[in-house]
């Protein structure tokens, strides 16, 4: 069987991807490996028959697919976080790099360890698959592969054995700390409000006028006559409104506007109210304010991301897949669903145009050298560059006629595809190095070290941002997560949690450290040279 696999390269490849996923599913002590058991198979079966190979390109094209969409899916959160409140966590961020930098390199030195292993166990030991690519880059042999195996399980298990003790000496109410960070979305409702004075503004204008996130949807003359609330309509005494937000929203709402008013929403009224999907590709990636709604008889109150309902403002950006309820006349119902989309096989449609433009770009900044000190240069490489490119585009979301997102679905098997492909690939080519280290005590060494740098990253994340940044026990943990980049760990965290508090912080340091490390990783493997 073995020779067989050696003498087929593709059937090694989809080989090794369908026993790794099998066992990516099982779960052990309530975590699994995912897709990157397919390295560990990849490992092995090489380990077994050195004489089984997956091309280089393989891997470099699986690499370049997954961090693009990474980056595809980060960028609007990366930047909206940066501008607020996450270019504390990216400072943090780069300075635990430097200092595990630092760490890594006296642990080495210490210990002696092999220059071309020692730099992946520490790509390993934070669980970098772009960083690990990054070095076997630079030095053009798979050596680096042997450490980064080595350090890898001891990644996972000190990232969680660290969230998992904290929380339990913390005591930390997981619930109790999320509700107070405004991470548990509260359930959204529509009420009547009838306007007991004037006010200076239009129903388009509701946060101003009252502090609080609703939007109005339908102007009610009586109990059966609804239309449509225009933005640009005045709030006089005697109006009345239906009101969508957040039970808490809509209450201090209607306590600045005037009274409570029952309405009851019935077809009789004149307005029906539908969930359409959005796959019109003409409107994903545009904002609220620029698609015209109005004009193509219909209003926004309320726009479902993923599993959370959220308020929709002018310039929230529509994407695919996103589920908009929508508010409109029983005869505009037809036109609105064919303008907006609402169709299952069109999000299924990959755009390869935009996709292969962006990667091509990520590849060309890959090969940009940056100069370092003492004269030597990086690059970010297949790894870095699609991951800074896909960040770019998915914050512009499109470009014209170009709309550089992909609807989810696709973005995420793509995302998965890649990733295996990467890690079957990459896997296989350490064979013969990985057989001759199970062998040599000083493998323990080098699991050793990892989990140290594991524990000192995980550790320091969580006690300085707890202290100084004043994060939540949950949210530190998701950014110790998101230094590890690693989908096991992020996935024991918010599993055990129950709340996203962990996937904010995960969320707004992944692309800094998805990068960073590529950085870091590189520099290290200089510093040992």
């Amino acid at each position: 069987m073995l020779e067989l696999l050696a003498s087929s390269p593709l059937l090694a490849l989809f080989a090794i991807m369908a026993i790794g996923l099998a066992i990516g599913k099982i779960k052990f002590f309530g975590i699994s490996l995912g897709a990157a058991a397919a390295m560990f198979v990849a490992l092995g079966l090489s380990t077994a028959n050195p004489d089984i190979q997956i091309p280089p390109l393989v891997y470099q094209f699986g690499l370049a697919i997954f961090v693009y969409a990474i980056g595809l899916n980060f960028g609007p959160s990366f930047v909206r976080e940066f501008a607020t409140r996450g270019w504390k966590l990216t400072v943090f961020m780069i300075g635990m790099l430097v200092l595990l930098v630092g760490v890594g390199f006296g642990l080495i030195r210490v210990f002696g360890l092999e220059t071309d292993v020692a730099a992946g166990m520490f790509a390993g030991s934070l669980s970098s698959t772009p960083g690990m690519a990054a070095v076997v880059d630079m030095l053009g042999n798979s050596t680096p592969v042997v450490g980064y195996s080595l350090a890898y399980p001891g990644a996972v298990i000190g990232a969680i054995l660290v969230a998992a003790i904290g929380a339990k000496i913390l005591k930390v109410d997981h619930e109790a700390d999320a509700k107070e960070e405004g991470m548990i979305p509260a359930p959204l409702v529509a009420k009547g409000v009838r306007l007991t004075k004037d006010f200076p503004d239009t129903a388009g204008h509701l946060y101003q006028v009252t502090g609080h996130s609703v939007v109005a949807t339908r102007e009610i003359s009586d109990m059966e006559h609804h239309r449509l609330a225009q933005p640009d309509m005045p709030l006089r005494k005697g109006e009345a409104f239906l009101i969508n937000g957040s039970e808490k929203d809509v209450a201090g709402a209607i306590e600045v506007l005037g009274e409570e008013y029952p309405v009851e929403l019935t077809p009789e009224a004149g307005l029906e109210f539908k969930r359409i999907t959005v796959s019109n590709p003409q409107i994903a990636g545009k904002r609220i304010r620029d698609i015209d709604a109005l004009e193509h008889g219909f209003i926004i109150a309320r726009v479902r991301k993923g599993d959370s309902d959220a308020v929709p403002h002018p310039d929230m950006v529509l994407n695919y897949s996103d589920r908009v309820r929508v508010v409109c006349s029983s005869h505009h119902v037809r036109e609105v669903r064919k303008y907006l989309g609402d169709s299952e096989s069109a999000l299924g449609n990959a755009d390869l145009l935009s996709m292969s433009i962006g990667l091509t770009l990520g590849m060309l900044l890959g090969l940009i050298p940056i100069p370092m000190p003492g004269g030597s240069t990086l690059q970010l490489g297949f790894g870095g560059g699609p991951v800074v490119v896909g960040l770019f585009l998915g914050y512009l979301n499109r470009t014209g006629p170009i709309n550089w997102q992909m609807p989810f679905h696709t973005r995420e098997t793509l995302s998965n595809l890649g990733l295996t492909l990467f890690l079957a690939g990459v896997g296989t080519s350490a064979g013969a190095s990985f057989r001759d280290a199970l062998t040599d005590p000083s493998s323990l060494t080098i699991i050793g070290v990892g989990f140290i740098i594991t524990l000192v990253s995980a550790i320091l994340i969580g006690v300085i941002g707890m202290l100084v940044l004043r994060l939540k026990w949950d949210e530190a943990m998701g950014c110790a997560a998101g230094m590890t980049t690693n989908p096991a760990v992020f996935a024991y965290i918010r599993g055990q949690t129950g709340t996203e508090l962990a996937g904010r912080g995960w969320a707004t340091v992944y692309p800094t450290t998805i990068i960073g490390k590529i950085i870091a990783a590189q520099v290290l493997l200089l510093l040992l040279l």
